[in-house]
């Protein structure tokens, strides 16, 4: 929408609410009215003295809507559309004129973000890198914005850029997982992830604003994949035990935040609980099958921890197959030496994983409805 204090005329105003609230439908023919709408919106717009440098900041707003909107289309026109708006949405913003309005460099911030997201989507080794690139951009203008609350920038700003530009070193991270051609990408997304999660993770924000909590969630998601592909690549044990507590914590506090949050009634972070706990089934199984029952329990019986999920048939899956392959390993044939403290250890794990097994087939009968056929 226009901003308070801009010249945007009347009819110009009418097509970017228009716009909006086509968008918002989200239906693909919904979603190309809006883009239509838009177009008509930044005709006018463009019509206009360029000298009004609130006018110019409502352009630059509608490219970036513009390209927001061609994205959710989702086809390979759309994308390449979207890049094209976003750029024009860059340029507008990366005047000198607007290098003292952290409101518009935020702004330039989000649009080199998006554009990113839109190469990333397009999949290909060039398109990848292209979007690597765009994060840098979104992290080198996000980095000047202040971080801290002071007399000339309020908290409600502080938060949108750190927001960003936590958001920004996630994609950045996200891109590097996927660039298959890319050396040293694991080591370079858990470098990006890290100042992600920690810049996020200030003033405890994620256990305040579900915003925070969905981009810490992200962070650390992206830091385990990179961590995963890095435990199992080093030589040195004592690097690989290094890295596999990180991960647990990693895993072990995400989880806590998402808990967190189911119990003040938010469950919209089911599917990245989900996606932490299913690496973190695997990492315990493979690397400390000691832990596995224990951390299997912690987020579906609700008696070890409030906030867990006993009727998210997803995480009683996961569980089960973590376990089937676990117990598998413990049962295989093997010498047995009564004195010997490693045999000793696996009998106590292969307890402890058996009475997870049956807890675990309680919660389900108690919670998880029957499949239907």
């Amino acid at each position: 929408m226009p901003s308070p204090d801009s010249a945007t005329p009347p009819e110009a105003a009418a097509w970017l609410a228009r716009a909006q609230a086509l968008a918002e439908q989200a239906t693909p023919e919904a979603l190309a009215e809006a883009v239509r709408a838009y177009e008509c919106a930044i005709t006018l717009l463009r019509a206009r003295p360029t000298t009004d440098l609130a006018l110019r900041r409502d352009l630059a707003l509608a490219h970036l809507n513009h390209g927001n909107t061609l994205q959710q289309l989702a086809t390979p026109a759309a994308f390449t559309a979207s890049i094209l708006a976003y750029d024009a949405a860059i340029s507008l913003l990366s005047s000198p004129d607007f290098a003292a309005q952290p409101a518009a460099q935020n702004t330039c911030g989000a649009a080199w973000i998006n554009r990113g997201h839109a190469f990333h989507r397009q999949g290909t080794p060039d398109s990848l890198a292209a979007a690597a690139d765009s994060h840098r951009s979104a992290i080198a203008v996000l980095q000047t914005l202040p971080l801290d609350p002071s007399g000339a920038t309020t908290p409600e700003a502080v938060f949108n850029h750190r927001l960003n530009l936590a958001g920004a070193w996630m994609n950045l991270a996200n891109t590097l997982l996927d660039s298959p051609t890319l050396a040293r990408r694991y080591p370079a997304a858990r470098e990006a992830a890290t100042h992600a999660l920690d810049l996020i993770s200030r003033d405890d924000l994620p256990s305040q604003h579900p915003a925070a909590a969905e981009i810490s969630l992200l962070a650390r998601r992206a830091r385990c994949d990179a961590l995963g592909h890095l435990i199992f690549a080093v030589a040195d044990p004592a690097l690989a035990r290094d890295l596999t507590e990180e991960a647990g914590d990693l895993i072990d506090d995400g989880l806590a935040l998402v808990r967190e949050w189911e119990q003040r009634g938010l469950p919209h972070f089911r599917p990245l609980a989900a996606r932490l706990y299913h690496f973190g089934a695997q990492l315990y199984r493979v690397r400390q099958p000691h832990f596995l029952a224990e951390f299997l329990l912690e987020n579906l019986d609700p008696e070890k921890n409030p906030g867990a999920t006993p009727a998210d048939p997803n995480l009683h899956a996961i569980a089960e197959e973590a376990l089937a392959a676990a117990l598998q390993t413990l049962r295989a044939p093997r010498l047995i030496h009564a004195d010997d403290p490693a045999t000793l250890r696996q009998i106590e794990t292969l307890r402890a994983l058996q009475a997870a097994e049956l807890r675990l087939a309680e919660l389900r009968c108690a919670h998880v409805p029957p499949a239907t056929t």
